[in-house]
């Protein structure tokens, strides 16, 4: 665990310790977001949920007194020997995405296991078994599945392999083989994560291997919306947005104004606000242009100091700068090309 705390910490930035705290087990405020979003920490949002605030204080304190890092009232940031040490670590799972999976990928990636011990079942024509899951949340997901498949067990099996293999060869050899060594079905027993990964490795960093895993495998198969597994999948991992902000994004695609939203929604207009910064942050059709006005626009492109650096009060002095146009601005001049297409 200590290795990936110190792994996140920006090289120049100095962090909010509380702000740290809430990112890490996941406190889904538009704040907290904004956190992430402004420091690259994003991917890591809810990467330990069950992280207390005691063991977060003492892990801080170990890597303050290793030298590492220096902590000043709520504000923590690397030392020069901390800076050295994270060089020597690099990104330590570079494909981390618990910002797109983290409220649901463990039950996506129980879901895809039970699909293969089906399917295998069903090639080789056996139907006494013991199921993976017992679930209503897994069997009825598999019995619709299955239903609208369209297709004999034969090309199921034979279409299911194909996918599974693009998926995995695009992975690296030791993702790749952890996820199908977990795989179970007819004469064949999948193992446990733990049993995959060197024994001396902590549960931290079991967990952490085994999501990022689970996280490339998912980003592969979003490439193929077309493919049997992604529809089953790709629905549930949907599930990991925003409901209430993505009822929000489609009335307002198909023309409602924000004042007739929170009108009809029963919403106040924070609570739009907040939903519409969850829109820009996560997904690629956000309207800036329609949403950030000329004056805003004006206000903003004439500042020179970073954009990370900018604070809402100190730019608000005239008290006439709306905040959700403020955090607009900002999340389009960072977010360059990082995209996520909705899943539908």
């Amino acid at each position: 665990m200590l290795s990936f705390i110190l792994s996140l910490f920006p090289t120049r930035n100095k962090l909010r310790v509380s702000s740290f705290y809430q990112l890490l087990t996941g406190k889904k405020t538009t704040s907290v977001l904004i956190f992430g979003f402004l420091n690259e920490l994003l991917p890591a949002h809810s990467s330990l949920p069950e992280l207390t605030q005691e063991t977060y204080q003492q892990r801080l304190t170990e890597l303050e007194t290793s030298g590492l890092i220096q902590i000043e009232e709520n504000e923590v940031f690397l030392t020069a020997r901390g800076r050295e040490r994270q060089e020597k670590l690099n990104v330590l799972y570079p494909e981390l995405r618990f910002d797109l999976y983290g409220r649901n990928w463990e039950e996506v990636w129980r879901l895809t296991k039970f699909a293969i011990q089906v399917v295998s079942y069903l090639a080789a024509s056996q139907s006494d078994y013991l199921p993976a899951e017992t679930s209503p949340f897994y069997t009825t997901r598999i019995k619709s599945w299955l239903a609208h498949s369209d297709c004999s067990k034969e090309q199921l099996a034979d279409t299911f392999y194909h996918e599974l293999s693009a998926c995995l060869s695009k992975l690296t050899t030791e993702q790749a083989n952890l996820l199908a060594n977990q795989f179970s079905g007819f004469e064949q027993i999948g193992l446990l994560p733990y049993q995959l990964i060197e024994t001396n490795e902590d549960e931290t960093t079991i967990y952490l291997q085994q999501a990022q895993a689970v996280h490339a495998f998912l980003s592969q198969l979003k490439q193929f919306p077309d493919f049997l597994l992604a529809q089953l999948l790709l629905p549930v991992v949907a599930q990991n947005y925003n409901q209430s902000m993505l009822v929000t994004r489609q009335l307002f695609l198909e023309g409602y104004s924000l004042t007739e939203i929170m009108a009809g929604r029963h919403l106040k207009k924070g609570t739009i606000t907040d939903h519409l910064v969850e829109w820009a942050l996560f997904l690629d059709d956000f309207p800036f242009d329609q949403l950030i006005s000329k004056e805003t626009n004006q206000l903003l492109a004439s500042q020179t100091a970073p954009v990370q650096t900018w604070r809402y009060q100190e730019l608000n002095e005239t008290g006439t700068l709306d905040y959700g146009e403020f955090r607009f601005y900002q999340i389009r001049a960072l977010k360059g090309g990082q995209k996520d297409e909705l899943i539908s």
